[in-house]
């Protein structure tokens, strides 16, 4: 059990150690949200990325996390990124992808971060977020980006309206409520989101 003949076997089980402590990030998914009862319908997978703050603003490490429904935080562990400062950028299967302020976070590795998007439209680059409550005040990720491409407008709208004549079920990317059924509600949002021309901001 000598140091010396140990150090080896330690040096390299310290190679599989991970010390990265999970970052906390918090976000509201609009079309989830019941005001009445301030909480999602439904748990959801969000991705979360950090990005950096210079132009071309390239993807430094990622994660996934379930944003709980009722505190809508997520636990996600950046296990590949260096201290630094950084963008946090979040994306779900129908929201805009959805930057943090201008300026970015710092992060430090082996210390937690903590970010809140639905404290405020401030929180985000171009307050690109939705208020879906006065009191608590709470902002939510815009969704109804069902395919994805940055920008909420008539291709979505075709998405969910052929998925309601077809009278689909289930997780998919036209349920904007979450509840696994893809109807009116789904499509009201859609429609109102992109009859404002709502669409990703990034630097």
């Amino acid at each position: 059990p000598a140091i010396y003949t140990q150090a080896s076997y330690l040096r390299l089980i310290s190679q599989f150690l991970n010390t990265s402590v999970p970052a906390q990030i918090k976000a509201v998914i609009q079309g989830f949200y019941n005001p009445a009862l301030n909480k999602m319908n439904r748990k959801d997978t969000v991705k979360a990325y950090l990005r950096n703050i210079s132009s071309p603003y390239n993807i430094v490490d990622s994660s996934k996390a379930i944003i709980d429904s009722v505190t809508f935080s997520g636990s996600f562990l950046f296990a590949n990124a260096s201290s630094g400062t950084y963008y946090i950028v979040v994306n779900h299967r129908n929201t805009l992808e959805t930057w943090s302020k201008a300026g970015g976070e710092v992060y430090t590795a082996g210390s937690s971060l903590s970010f809140n998007f639905n404290l405020d439209s401030s929180q985000t680059f171009g307050k690109n977020v939705i208020r879906v409550l006065s009191s608590p005040l709470t902002f939510a990720l815009y969704n109804g980006d069902a395919n994805q491409d940055k920008i909420i407008d008539a291709s979505d709208l075709s998405t969910v309206e052929n998925d309601i004549a077809n009278s689909v079920t289930g997780y998919v990317k036209s349920d904007i409520t979450g509840d696994d059924f893809v109807d009116a509600g789904d499509l009201s949002i859609v429609e109102n989101n992109a009859s404002n021309s709502v669409a990703a901001i990034s630097p």
